[in-house]
């Protein structure tokens, strides 16, 4: 048994009010200890018979993007008031079962976002002045100093303008880049901080810029949006930065793009496949990769387990959830 699981004075295990099955935990968690029982199996996703037994007497389930929700998962867990999602994907959800069973569903929204922009732009900075290439040649005992190149001045598309879409246009038009945005789920007439143009179309916005980056979720729409016929109308020698779902990307056509020097560079914190299978994109040279940490940093995870903990206590007295991404703020059940 882990240190986050509470014990009954006989030394049996207390009923489960919360269950946390991977890597989510902060000092907000600890503070709702005080008051429900939770159990903290950070690999528990991983056993697919073990996590529906620990479910069967839950309230609050709490999890990442590793963990498959689905209906049948839902089903066997009676108990169930709430599914809390450390971060904003719902991919990982099957929402219409969490509806169609009574289910309130919530997402730390915003939580990230902050972590997320700095990360694209850290990529982007990485690329202008080839850091990693450089980095580990020096190592090895070269001294070939390149030219590299500024960002200030620069285009960078923003697709998505959401939290993170709009954390990252405001981070990168502070250093001098101009910003073009697109997000159709946006009023094309509302102004967005920091976004110098709104166009209309992706198709308008690829040419334009010399960096483009991701911020929008997976669906059976924008599932391998960024394919052959979307690269080859990105402007030669431009940049891709994907923080948000591996399967936007079709990494056979982004291989082929920067095999033929189409594209400069892609940054992929994120993957089809995670951990990715073998893939020669993943040591290639004009690409940078990170094992999906673009929202992981202390601060992020602070504020997370801030709203997860505060919305788990909420509904499970009977009130309102504020961050709920269903149709209920209250259980249906």
């Amino acid at each position: 048994m882990n240190n986050h699981t509470l014990e009954g004075e006989s030394g049996s295990p207390t009923p489960i009010d919360v269950l946390v099955v991977e890597d989510v935990w902060g000092d907000a968690f600890d503070e709702s200890k005080k008051r429900l029982n939770f159990e903290y199996n950070p690999e528990l996703f991983s056993n697919e018979a073990s996590l529906k037994e620990a479910l069967k007497g839950a309230k609050a389930l709490v999890v990442r993007n590793r963990t498959q929700v689905t209906r049948e998962l839902l089903q066997g867990a009676p108990k169930l008031k709430i599914v809390a999602r450390a971060g904003v994907g719902l991919d990982n959800i099957d929402l219409k079962a969490a509806n169609d069973l009574g289910i309130v569903v919530v997402a730390a929204l915003g939580a990230n976002a902050t972590s997320v922009g700095e990360h694209a732009v850290a990529m982007a900075f990485a690329f202008a002045k080839d850091i990693v290439n450089q980095s580990n040649e020096t190592k090895a005992g070269s001294w070939d100093r390149r030219l590299g190149f500024e960002l200030a001045g620069k285009t960078w598309g923003v697709i998505g303008l959401g939290a993170t879409g709009r954390e990252t246009a405001r981070i990168s038009h502070a250093i001098g880049i101009k910003v073009f945005g697109y997000d159709p789920m946006v009023d094309k007439d509302k102004v967005i901080d920091n976004v110098d143009l709104r166009v209309e179309s992706i198709d308008e916005l690829l040419p334009l810029c010399d960096i483009i980056s991701l911020h929008v979720p997976l669906t059976a729409s924008t599932k391998n949006m960024v394919d052959g016929a979307f690269i080859s109308k990105m402007k030669k020698g431009a940049f891709i930065i994907n923080s948000s779902r591996g399967g936007l990307v079709d990494e056979d056509a982004l291989l082929a793009a920067l095999e033929s020097g189409h594209l400069g560079g892609a940054g992929l914190d994120v993957r089809v496949s995670e951990p990715p299978k073998p893939h020669p994109l993943n040591s290639h040279k004009n690409v940078i990769v990170s094992p999906h940490v673009a929202g992981l940093t202390n601060e992020s995870q602070s504020r997370i387990t801030d709203i997860l903990a505060s919305e788990i206590e909420v509904v499970l007295s009977g009130s309102e959830a504020s961050y709920n991404v269903g149709l209920f703020k209250t259980p249906n059940r």
